[in-house]
């Protein structure tokens, strides 16, 4: 009975340590991870995932405006469709990221549908900007085996995130206390610019159960509205100059 007990546990801690491992954001088990920026200073980093969308262009013209930079770091596929704001966002001189092709899971996949993830969208963002991107995002935060192999034969460093809006879940007014709440130096704020990631999926598979709304594509339909995340960002942004935040690229904190 002992021996029982003991092997279940041993298989718990084992499970939780893998858990924390592969999803916390702030895990170094698997590789180098870039969480937090430098705390001498008040710098932080402004970062949005998923797109490029049509949201992107409103958020483009809200950074212009505030003269602030921010990384973006992009799906292939997304990247391919709106080549026109990648190459906005280089031209602005924003950082650009890679987020992979389509957002898999990344548990799910081997590393060689992992590199091929990678690369496909390494290509597409050279070939619409000039340049190949040396920062990376994996898709939901999750790190898992074979996946830094693939990133050190492409030079790619991971980016996580040490602070959130919530973006997914939340109206204008709770997105920006979010990420305010938290705002420290060196914060790397992590907000989104399209649909994808759990939200995405249950969206498309809701789109598949009730028919596809008029007009509706993956950017425009309701179920990839990312408003709440445009009508937040004037407010995240003059409140963290209020405070004294610069905000900077993300390769200023390598």
């Amino acid at each position: 009975m002992i021996w029982v007990l003991a092997i279940l546990a041993g298989s718990l801690g084992a499970g939780c340590f893998l858990w924390y491992a592969a999803s916390f954001p702030r895990s170094q088990v698997f590789g180098p991870t870039l969480v937090r920026g430098p705390i001498q200073g008040r710098r932080i980093a402004l970062t949005f995932d998923d797109g490029p969308s049509l949201f992107t262009a409103q958020i483009l013209d809200i950074l212009r405006e505030r003269q602030v930079k921010a990384t973006f770091f992009v799906l292939g596929k997304n990247a391919e469709e709106h080549p026109e704001i990648l190459r906005r966002m280089a031209a602005e001189g924003h950082s650009i990221g890679n987020h992979t092709w389509s957002h898999p899971f990344p548990y799910l996949l081997g590393r060689k549908k992992f590199a091929a993830e990678v690369e496909r969208t390494q290509e597409v963002i050279e070939r619409v900007t000039g340049h190949r991107p040396a920062l990376f995002r994996p898709p939901y935060g999750a790190r898992w085996f074979g996946m830094f192999p693939a990133l050190r034969e492409r030079s790619l460093q991971v980016v996580q995130w040490s602070d959130s809006g919530y973006d997914w879940k939340g109206a204008p007014g709770s997105i920006a206390d979010a990420t305010l709440n938290n705002l420290k130096p060196g914060s790397i704020i992590l907000l989104h610019d399209a649909l994808e990631g759990t939200e995405g999926f249950f969206a498309r598979l809701r789109l598949r159960l009730v028919g596809k709304p008029q007009h509706a594509n993956s950017q425009t339909s309701p179920l990839a509205d990312r408003s709440g995340t445009v009508a937040a960002l004037p407010e995240i942004i003059d409140s963290a100059h209020q405070a004294g935040f610069q905000f900077v690229g993300i390769e200023e904190f390598l």
